[in-house]
């Protein structure tokens, strides 16, 4: 019986060396590449390094999205593990873990109905995310942010084709620097701010922002519409700021101090819109 246990663990540990040492990555790559374009022609997805990973799945060396030709975000140690069960199902059950933006991301998707147009449901979590590391982020002319992003996406495509979704975010230690100076002040730091947003569509609706910080605090709503490339995407935000003693000093350079004052509603803060684009903001006070 020894014996025959023996066999069978040498049986099974060379084959599991065989598949990982002869597994024909490249084909496997382009493979996967092509069946998840096809799923999104507006999205272009790209695997890099594809091998078999332990317990059961796959891993990639790097995953690469990108929208009219634009990266929007990148993510290393990819690894995408099936729920065994789901497999004889008719939908897929998939974990999927990365590190992108020196954070991480956790989701769980589910895949079902036709391989050319299959219903999904994403449900992920995102920790840690540098937000000046997002790609698209870094094309803001207006200010650069930073901060630290966690919170929770997501997304269905089962009730509607163009699919619909909500995001819930928190960003820490974060601070905007303008570039140039918006009316005399050149960085602003928060403790924290949230934000809940809603997708359906082309449409995302900011259902409300929360800022908080020792300079300003505040809330805002309002939506983007995406446009190709995502720098022409339209904006039109709302919402009042109350600034504190520290930046009502820095803005008394460039208003009057009554004038500012002359400007608060009777919650006490100061309206502000922002509109144009996102590769060209327009800011205001109402």
């Amino acid at each position: 019986m020894k014996k025959r246990l023996a066999y069978a663990g040498y049986i099974i540990g060379v084959t599991v060396l065989c598949l990982y040492f002869l597994f024909p990555s490249d084909a496997v790559t382009s493979y996967i590449n092509y069946k998840i374009n096809s799923i999104s022609p507006d999205v272009k997805w790209t695997l890099h390094g594809v091998k078999p990973a332990f317990p059961p799945g796959l891993s990639s060396d790097l995953l690469e999205v990108s929208l009219g030709g634009k990266k929007i975000i990148g993510a290393e140690k990819v690894k995408v593990a099936p729920s065994l069960i789901s497999l004889l199902t008719i939908d897929k059950d998939l974990r999927i873990t990365g590190d992108t933006c020196d954070g991480t991301v956790d989701a769980k998707l589910i895949v079902s109905g036709a391989a050319h147009a299959p219903k999904i449901d994403i449900n992920a979590v995102i920790d840690g995310i540098q937000i000046s590391s997002i790609p698209s982020l870094k094309e803001l002319k207006l200010c650069q942010v930073s901060g630290a992003a966690s919170g929770t996406v997501v997304f269905s495509n089962r009730e509607a084709a163009a699919g619909k979704g909500n995001a819930r975010v928190k960003i820490t230690d974060s601070q905007i620097r303008f570039t140039p100076a918006l009316f005399g002040i050149t960085q602003v730091t928060f403790k924290a701010v949230t934000a809940e947003f809603a997708l359906v569509g082309e449409q995302v609706t900011l259902k409300r922002l929360d800022i908080d910080s020792r300079e300003v605090s505040g809330t805002a709503t309002g939506s983007m519409t995406l446009m190709k490339p995502i720098g022409k995407s339209l904006i039109n935000i709302t919402g009042e700021a109350t600034p504190h003693p520290g930046i009502l000093k820095q803005l008394g350079n460039q208003f009057p101090v009554e004038l500012i004052s002359g400007m608060k509603t009777k919650t006490g803060g100061i309206p502000f819109r922002i509109s144009g684009s996102v590769e060209q903001p327009n800011f205001s006070l109402k």
